[in-house]
């Protein structure tokens, strides 16, 4: 302002410069000097710095607070001022004190090399008060570029105001120089370039301009992209707008990773500056809706050219989204689209951010029926277009319906690639990692080492044996490659069936709710008895001793008469005469080949039967290859798809993803529900 006055009032057009220098910076007793070549501090001037309130430059954003803040931080202060008084020139200097009395007290020997003709001030401040001054003034030399860089951007980046040289020094030497507006103007690609001004409810505007910085010139700032908030030509606030803006790095001609910049400025802002000048006086949801308008505004006239790009790759995976999770497609996708905030642009900003909405058109739903069911029942008038209003709820709800069918059957659908891709890989796996992969198949299956009914294992309960037999779904009750030990009451077998199944055995003979919510009846000894047992797929090489019927025997013969842990450890007795159905799942090879030719034909002649008889009557067993586990689930899962609408299954794409050790188990499926 000292270098703006002196333009007006003598006619002076020359280049205004201000020169700061910064030394001793990481200590307590740092010294700043700030000298101009402005007006310099005559009468008028002097009067108003004297008076506390002061309106002398209200005109200008000036608060007349400034000088205050400088006793609050700076132990000692010192003012050298050289000006003009009619034809001549004068000087006063004087230091600034923090006291009862004298606050400002003459100084007649103060150290100055203005010249002749020259006006301007010299401000200097040494030593840092204890407190959060002390504490928190920047240490480092490149902290002191970069505020003031931020500080005065907007007249930086358009290259207005004076020439600001300044060097900063840290106590062990350290030198960091610059010289603005250069320093920061260098850095724009592209602007300034104004955009369609934010309309405000009075009718009046605030201005928009916008530039491409190298991201240099967000350095000390949070973020990337910023906008920043102008009160009388300098800035008040930047803020980080990121999310907003959502697109990272962008690019003008030649140069990318750029930064976009935003200077807002207008009456509104000028007039509700805070004292302190690092805040506005407008509430918090003003402030953000302006940010707001000013990158909606941005956005649509300076970058609306890479928006496109942007929003297309944005829209792809949306619709790509939609596709693995329909559950989201709760109304017209372009509306839903369209509701969605410019920075979500991967699954797991779609579901944060239409989750809720999602809820509210379901909730919606259920109150249009609801309604529609209490006119019925009440006997209220029923509006003419009444079967009209019934079937488009209707169709609501068979739509939400459909959608979250299609959700689990897409989800199936993955789980059945993977399972798919596991089946070839072991029979395709050099023996030293069969081991491992058939680990990971029975994984996929159901966890292993599990005991279902154990309180403490119960959250690593979660399994996909529908894979095998759609009745299996929701068993809660069993156990998975773990020994007999330890889950009948009296045995101490280190046999260890692959899964055995005890308890919700949905038409089987269920003894209890699934999960264990209600009391087991452990006066009602168990009926019915599932055991799995999965051969690896390819495998031929087994030997006598592995017959699957001598398996299943032994295994039997542990169960019958002993007591299985059920739901909060109670134990349920296994009757004499219970029912045991074993399923074998392997690829018909070798001596297991030769074992079920005998066996009668099941599936299509695609698996084989066995009922054992003697004392093991009660046992059926089982055997199918590992493809017609697959296919007919498959099969299951296209009638699912249909009915859902969805279009007929397609392979999941999976994306390997580096490792040191086992890469073959690390193939994950690119969709957000593949590490279930």
């Amino acid at each position: 302002m000292a270098i703006d006055d002196r333009e007006s009032v003598f006619g002076d057009a020359s280049n205004g410069a201000i020169h700061i220098a910064v030394s001793d910076l990481g200590t307590d007793e740092v010294k700043i000097e700030v000298r101009d070549n402005g007006i310099g501090l005559d009468q008028d001037r002097y009067k108003a710095f004297c008076e506390i309130d002061t309106d002398y430059k209200e005109g200008r954003g000036g608060k007349g607070v400034g000088r205050l803040y400088w006793l609050d931080a700076f132990k000692r202060i010192e003012v050298i001022s050289q000006y003009r008084t009619g034809t001549k020139l004068a000087r006063r200097a004087f230091e600034f004190r923090l006291t009862h009395e004298d606050q400002v007290l003459e100084v007649d020997d103060a150290e100055h090399d203005f010249g002749p003709t020259e006006t301007g001030t010299i401000v200097r401040f040494s030593g840092l008060r204890q407190g959060p001054y002390s504490e928190h003034f920047p240490k480092r030399a490149a902290t002191i570029k970069v505020y003031l860089a931020a500080e005065f951007i907007s007249n930086f980046l358009s290259k207005v105001g004076p020439v600001v040289h300044l060097t900063a020094t840290t106590k062990g030497g350290t030198l960091q120089s610059a010289t603005f507006p250069k320093d920061v103007s260098e850095l724009v690609a592209r602007g300034p370039e104004a955009v369609n001004k934010i309309k405000l409810s009075d009718g009046s505007n605030l201005d928009v301009t916008c530039f491409l910085c190298d991201k240099k010139a967000s350095s000390g700032l949070v973020g990337r992209h910023q906008v920043h908030l102008l009160g009388n030509e300098r800035t008040v606030e930047s803020r980080n707008v990121d999310d907003l803006v959502a697109i990272g790095p962008l690019k003008s001609e030649e140069n990318e990773d750029l930064a976009l910049h935003v200077l807002v400025s207008g009456e509104l802002l000028n007039s509700n500056v805070s004292e302190s000048r690092t805040s506005f006086s407008l509430t918090e949801g003003e402030v953000s809706d302006i940010v707001k308008e000013a990158v909606k505004s941005a956005r649509s006239g300076f970058i609306s050219d890479q928006l496109d790009e942007f929003d297309q790759a944005r829209r792809a995976t949306f619709e790509e989204f939609l596709r693995q999770q329909p559950i989201f497609g709760y109304a017209n996708k372009d509306e839903i689209f369209a509701s969605l905030p410019a920075n979500a642009k991967s699954p797991e900003d779609f579901v944060s951010k239409l989750a809720l909405p999602r809820f509210r058109a379901e909730q919606k739903r259920e109150e249009a029926l609801s309604s529609l069911v209490e006119k019925v029942v009440s006997g209220d008038e029923v509006p003419e277009d009444f079967g009209e209003v019934v079937r488009r709820a209707a169709e609501g709800v068979q739509d939400n319906e459909r959608v979250a069918l299609g959700h689990h059957a897409a989800r199936r659908r993955v789980v059945l690639d993977l399972m798919d891709q596991l089946i070839r890989r072991l029979r395709n796996s050099p023996d030293r990692d069969k081991n491992h992969v058939e680990n990971t198949l029975h994984s996929l299956l159901v966890p292993m080492r599990v005991n279902a009914a154990n309180p403490e294992e119960e959250e690593s309960a979660a399994h996909d044996l529908w894979l095998l037999d759609e009745r299996l779904a929701f068993a809660s009750g069993f156990s998975s490659d773990k020994r007999l030990a330890a889950v009948l009451e009296d045995s101490d077998s280190d046999l260890r069936p692959d899964v055995l199944l005890w308890d919700v055995l949905y038409g089987l003979g269920p003894v209890g709710q699934q999960g264990g919510e209600e009391e087991v009846e452990d006066t009602e000894p168990l009926s019915t008895v599932f055991i799995v047992e999965l051969k690896h797929p390819g495998r031929e090489n087994y030997k006598p001793e592995e017959r699957i019927e001598d398996q299943i025997r032994r295994y039997v013969s542990e169960i019958k008469d002993d007591k299985i842990e059920s739901f909060g450890r109670r134990k349920v007795s296994v009757t004499k005469d219970c029912q045991f159905h074993c399923l074998v799942v392997a690829d018909f090879h070798g001596k297991l080949k030769e074992e079920v030719s005998g066996w009668d034909y099941i599936h299509n002649r695609r698996g084989r039967e066995r009922r054992l008889g003697g004392d093991h009557s009660n046992v059926v067993i089982q055997a199918v290859e590992w493809d017609y586990v697959l296919s007919s689930s498959r099969q299951a899962n296209r009638a699912l798809l249909d009915a859902a609408g969805l279009d007929r299954p397609r392979k999941t794409d999976f994306v390997k993803q580096s490792s040191t050790e086992n890469d073959y188990l690390v193939d994950v499926a690119q969709t957000p529900k593949a590490a279930e």
